[in-house]
Order: C-alpha cells, then structure tokens, then sequence
C-alpha cells in the first residue's frame, strides 16, 4: 500500500482508488464525486462566460470517461452508506434520496447537479451559487480544481447523512469532502491519484484543521 500521508485525522493517499481500496480501506460513509466523463479534465483554460479571465487547471484525461465497472463496484462496496454525485452517469439502483444541488447557474454549465445516495428519505434541494466567480461561498479564493465544488455543499452533505463514524473519498479532488470533515472532527480517508491536485488537497485540508483549532 502506499504510504498515506496523516493530518490530524486525516488520511490522504496518492494513488490509484481502485488498487487502495483493494487493501481494505473502509469507512461508515463514502461521498464521492467521480468523473463523469464529459471531458472537463481536457479544458486547460476553463471559463464559461466574459467576466473572469480562463484559469489554467493544466490538461490530464481522468474525465475522458466515467469509471470503469470495477471501480464502481469497489466504491460501492468501501461504506454502508454511499452518496455519488453525477449518479446519473452511472448505472445505479433506483433510489428515493437523490441530493439535487442547484447551482443558480448561467451560461452553458448544468443548472443543476445530482448525487445518488443509499439514504432513507426523499429528495433534497441544496442551493447554492457557484456561476464562475459568482459564489454563495469560498468568494475571493481561487479555484484549484476543473470540477471543484463548494466546502457548503459537502457540509450539507453530511447534514444529510446524519450522525457519521467515519468518511471515505476515493475521488478526492480539491478535497471540499475532506474540509466539512476537518470542521466536524470527522476521521476521513482521501485518495486522489493526481500528485498535483493531491499536494493541493493536503495543503487545503492542513489549512481547515489549523482554522478548526483556531476555534476549539
């Protein structure tokens, strides 16, 4: 196994999700944003509207296509309790707790965004602006990530979830799962195969938990 890197109780892996979670890796729930497959990892200068100059996130292939079989399976199987945005992507069992996250969007992106979840309960409405750099939240602070969402939503998402032991993202990205968990003192496990974005995830998730200990 690669050797995790430990923040607080934090444990970040840079590697591939579906070799690491072949070791064992589990929790009491997964949230998960995995690609979708619609090619956003391919925009080197992402912006969709006049207002804000394009931001250069690089060129990588990992949303060339949604992941394969073998890694769904595994993700579904490392928590109990799974919430997966862009479910609709993916075949997944019919459900009555979809998590819709409207974005108060222009332009061509999404209006909104839906997360599949195994929770009891009926659909649930989060919203939240996040139009470029027209944001409910995070206002001022620069995006590091082609397919970043907001630390709110996350948060939101463990509201939804309940009472939580222990969270696990194999998709980590600019960890906003990672930084809900860090306010809440919720043990969490983060595997980003991306070195650049992982560095980037530790150095965010090292930031929350210095601000958390600010407040204790």
């Amino acid at each position: 196994m690669n050797n995790p890197l430990i923040i607080g109780n934090a444990t970040l892996y840079c590697g591939d999700a579906l070799t690491l979670l072949a070791t064992g890796l589990r929790a009491d729930l997964c949230i998960v944003d995995p690609p979708y497959g619609i090619g956003e990892s391919s925009r080197k200068n992402a912006t969709r509207g006049q207002l804000a100059k394009p931001t250069d996130y690089g060129v990588f292939d990992w949303d060339s296509r949604p992941l394969d079989d073998t890694t769904q399976q595994a993700i579904r199987a490392c928590a109990d309790r799974l919430i997966v945005w862009g479910g609709n992507f993916y075949p997944l069992p019919p459900a009555s707790k979809w998590l819709v996250w409207d974005k108060d969007n222009s332009g061509d992106f999404a209006d909104c965004e839906l997360a599949w979840t195994n929770l009891p309960g009926a659909v649930r409405i989060f919203r939240h602006m996040w139009n470029g750099m027209l944001r409910a939240s995070e206002r001022g602070t620069p995006r590091v990530h082609p397919t970043q969402k907001p630390i709110a939503l996350m948060r939101w998402c463990l509201q939804q979830a309940g009472e939580v032991a222990s969270v696990i993202d194999p998709c980590m990205g600019s960890a906003p799962v990672g930084i809900a968990c860090s306010e809440r003192n919720i043990p969490y496990i983060g595997i980003e195969r991306e070195p650049r974005y992982f560095d980037m995830a530790c150095e965010r998730i090292e930031n929350a938990q210095r601000q958390a200990r600010m407040f204790e």
